[in-house]
């Protein structure tokens, strides 16, 4: 779980900074809005620049809360990513390739020479960022943050252009972020002075997120898995499919329903997997953040079995809502929060062997065999593991990156 350190140091400012900040980025997931709120509240004015209202693999209606938006002039790439099958296990079940979008703002210099902003906060390492660092380096008491989620897992393979490209941004920037721990290390490996980096993480958007009790009828939903994401390669849903029918092959005497919130390209897939008597599967189609929170009341543990992912927010969504998490290591958030027996299990969605300890069966025997009582407890846990990781406590770090340059600079320019 996250635990406090030397970038976690943070100190409480109770009125706004005096800075103009600009905060860079593609679109705005519904669950970053109350995050960049709070920065918005810790600075004298703050603006957003976004390349796209939403992506178009994104199912959901955009919602920027209070937050001053302005969408850029941006030429959008498809693009592929491919990623390796997992060495770990030496099963060729880790590759993917995924579409991803890649955003290249052309208007960047003009609108930030608009705005004049005593700090640029811009995300990811790419052209975006490029663009903040120029505008930084011709004005010289203008500060940049750039803002990384990224983790180990993720970051392998990118190609040598992308390497080259990083480097030159991570030794110019001014800050950077991390989102976990995964991603500072990642950092540490590519030269970033560990004096300039600031926590920035995920957390639960507060306005939908399960807030009701956590007890259970154990009888009534132990048996329910929800998977939560897109149906895709990425996300390791076949594989899970097939680890589970298998399990439940070799428990014939238990009833598993898996319940997936979600669409995607493996959707056709899902709807005609042959699955054994005893596993019942559910697509539930895309579900809003009201009705997601109403589906983990009435199911007893999350499953995620992705092979990629930076982080993982429905990790944070269920923990919150009392349910365990049977997570893949593959995602930062399960490495980062989730503890064997504890408030879930870590499995590898690599393994095949079942009689592997880092096996989906063996994380779903421990789960089934836990008594009532001591899931009672680790319901309680699951929440209480997460009950830190708000929406301010998620972007003290980038108050802080933000405070420390004004202290730096003698206070921001006149509006």
């Amino acid at each position: 779980m996250p635990s406090a350190g030397a970038n976690d140091r943070v100190t409480r400012h109770h009125a706004p900074l005096p800075a103009r900040v600009v905060f860079l980025t593609h679109y705005i997931p519904l669950y970053q809005v109350r995050v960049l709120e709070e920065i918005a509240r810790s600075v004298r004015d703050f603006h957003v620049l976004i390349s796209t209202p939403i992506e178009p693999n994104r199912h959901f209606k955009p919602d920027w809360g209070t937050l001053d938006v302005t969408v850029q002039k941006t030429l959008t790439l498809r693009r592929r990513w491919k990623h390796p099958a997992s060495a770990k296990s030496g099963d060729a079940i880790g590759g993917f390739v995924d579409p991803l979008y890649v955003h290249l703002p052309y208007d960047t210099s003009a609108q930030l020479s608009r705005l004049r902003p005593d700090v640029v906060m811009s995300l990811e390492l790419g052209a975006r960022s490029l663009g903040a660092i120029r505008y930084c380096k011709r004005n010289a008491d203008c500060k940049s943050i750039l803002c990384t989620y990224m983790s180990e897992h993720t970051e392998q393979n990118r190609g040598a252009l992308r390497s080259k490209l990083r480097g030159y941004l991570v030794r110019n920037a001014d800050a950077m972020t991390f989102n976990g721990p995964s991603c500072e290390r990642y950092l540490h490996s590519v030269g970033a002075d560990p004096k300039k980096l600031y926590r920035l993480s995920y957390a639960a958007d507060d306005r939908t997120a399960y807030q009701g009790s956590v007890s259970r009828r154990e009888s009534d939903v132990r048996s329910k898995l929800l998977y939560v994401g897109q149906l895709s390669d990425r996300k390791g849903v076949m594989p899970m499919l097939d680890q589970l029918a298998g399990y439940c092959q070799r428990n014939p005497t238990r009833l598993v329903e898996l319940r997936l919130a979600g669409s995607g390209p493996n959707r056709e897939q899902v709807d005609s997997f042959s699955a054994p008597d005893n596993l019942r599967v559910c697509s539930l189609g895309n579900l809003s953040a009201g009705e997601l929170a109403g589906e983990m009341s009435s199911v007893g543990a999350t499953i995620a079995p992705t092979l990629a992912d930076e982080w993982l927010l429905v990790v944070n969504e269920a923990l919150q809502a009392g349910l365990p998490v049977i997570g893949s290591v593959y995602a930062q958030a399960t490495t980062t929060l989730v503890r064997d027996g504890v408030n879930g299990w870590q499995y590898d969605p690599c393994q095949v062997d079942p009689e592997k300890t880092q096996s989906l069966s063996n994380a779903l025997d421990q789960y089934f065999e836990l008594s009532d009582t001591a899931m009672a407890d680790m319901r309680s846990r699951c929440r209480q593991s997460i009950a830190h990781c708000t929406p301010r406590w998620a972007a003290a770090g980038a108050i802080q990156a933000i405070a420390d340059f004004v202290e730096q600079c003698g206070g921001g320019r006149d509006v």
